[in-house]
C-alpha cells in the first residue's frame, strides 16, 4: 500500500457499560485536503452506522451509482460492498450500531436498508437520530457530543427483550470462524434453513451464506491491515480453499483485486483504521463481536 498522507485524522471514543452492547465506538473524523482536490476513499464492508457531519461536506454513493452529497444526518444500513467516499474538507461525529443496536434503536428489516445511505431527517422511524443531530451539530466539543448522545441513547433504550439473547448469540456465531456453514450456523443456533434465512435477512441485512462469506473476507482483510508486512498467504483466512477462492471474494466485496487495492493510497480509512487497531485493538468495525458469555475472560470477570 503506498504511503499514507497526513489529510485525516480519527479519534475513538468507547460507549458507556450499558451500550456497549448495541454500538461499537464513538468516532470523530477529520478531512481537510492538502491543495483543493477531494480526498477519497472506500468505506469496507460493515455494520450500520450513522455520520454526523457538522462541518463541511462529503460524498458517498448514491442510489444511481454516482457519488453525491452525503445527508448532513446520514444513516448508512449494513453494507456488503465497499462504498466510495470523498470529500475535500469535512468534520463528521460518528458511531456504528451492531446488530443488536440495529434492532434496539431502529427496529426496521436490516434487509430494507442494506447499501443504502438513509437521509434520517427524512426517512420514516430514524427520528431518534435526527433528534440527537439537532441536539449535537451546535455543540461545540467532542466531548458534549458523547455526553448528548449516550444520554439520548439511554433514554430511548426499550426494556431487553428474549430475542437480544438470540440475536447475539447469532452474533457472535457469525464472527467465529469455526462456523464455516449455513449447516454449522443453523446447528449452533436451533433453527432450520427457512427460519435462519427469515431472521438473519431481518436483524442482519443479508442471508446467511453472505453473511459467512462477508465475515470470512473481513478476518482475512483484518489480519492484512494489522500485520501490513505478511504476504495476502499468510493473512487468508483458514476457511478460504486457496488464494484464488480469496481473490474471488476481494473482487465481489472490494470491485477490486488485492493488488489493485493495496497499491492505492487510503487517506481515510487506511488511517482510521490504523488508529482504531490501536484503540480497539481491530481494524475494522465488523470483526467487532459480543462478549462470549461462556468464555473463561468473562466467567472470571463474574
Amino acid at each position: 500500500m503506498q504511503p499514507l498522507e497526513p489529510v485525516s485524522k480519527t479519534r475513538f471514543v468507547a460507549p458507556p457499560p450499558p451500550l456497549q452492547r448495541y454500538l461499537t465506538t464513538y468516532y470523530f473524523s477529520e478531512i481537510e485536503s492538502a491543495d483543493g482536490s477531494d480526498v477519497s476513499d472506500l468505506l469496507l464492508p460493515q455494520w450500520a452506522s450513522i455520520r454526523y457531519i457538522y462541518r463541511g461536506s462529503v460524498k458517498m454513493m448514491g442510489p444511481d451509482q454516482k457519488l453525491q452529497d452525503s445527508p448532513l444526518a446520514a444513516m448508512t444500513g449494513p453494507t456488503s460492498l465497499a462504498a466510495p467516499i470523498a470529500s475535500q474538507s469535512a468534520r463528521i461525529a460518528a458511531f456504528g450500531l451492531l446488530p443488536l443496536g440495529w434492532y434496539k434503536f431502529v427496529g426496521q428489516p436490516a434487509s430494507r436498508w442494506a447499501n443504502k445511505v438513509i437521509d434520517t431527517e427524512t426517512a420514516h422511524k430514524f427520528d431518534l437520530f435526527a433528534n440527537i443531530w439537532n441536539a449535537i451539530r451546535n455543540l461545540e466539543s467532542e466531548a458534549e457530543m458523547v455526553d448528548m448522545c449516550n444520554h439520548m441513547l439511554l433514554e430511548a433504550m426499550s426494556p431487553a427483550d428474549p430475542e437480544e439473547e438470540l440475536i447475539e448469540a447469532a452474533h457472535l456465531a457469525l464472527t467465529d470462524p469455526m462456523i464455516d456453514s449455513v449447516g454449522a450456523l443453523c446447528e449452533r443456533l436451533d433453527m432450520d434453513t427457512k427460519q435462519l434465512s427469515r431472521f438473519s435477512n431481518r436483524v442482519f441485512g443479508f442471508l446467511p451464506k453472505l453473511l459467512l462469506r462477508r465475515q470470512r473476507f473481513v478476518r482475512t482483510l483484518g489480519e492484512a491491515l494489522m500485520n501490513p508486512s505478511q504476504s495476502w498467504s499468510e493473512c487468508v483466512d483458514l476457511n478460504y480453499y486457496d488464494q484464488a477462492h480469496f481473490n474471488r471474494d476481494f473482487k465481489r466485496f472490494m470491485g477490486l483485486t488485492p493488488r489493485q487495492y493495496m497499491a492505492q493510497p487510503h487517506p481515510i480509512f487506511g488511517i482510521g483504521a490504523r488508529e482504531r487497531t490501536k484503540a480497539l485493538g481491530r481494524p475494522l468495525q465488523a470483526m467487532d463481536r459480543p462478549e462470549d458469555p461462556d468464555s473463561e475472560d468473562n466467567c472470571n470477570a463474574a
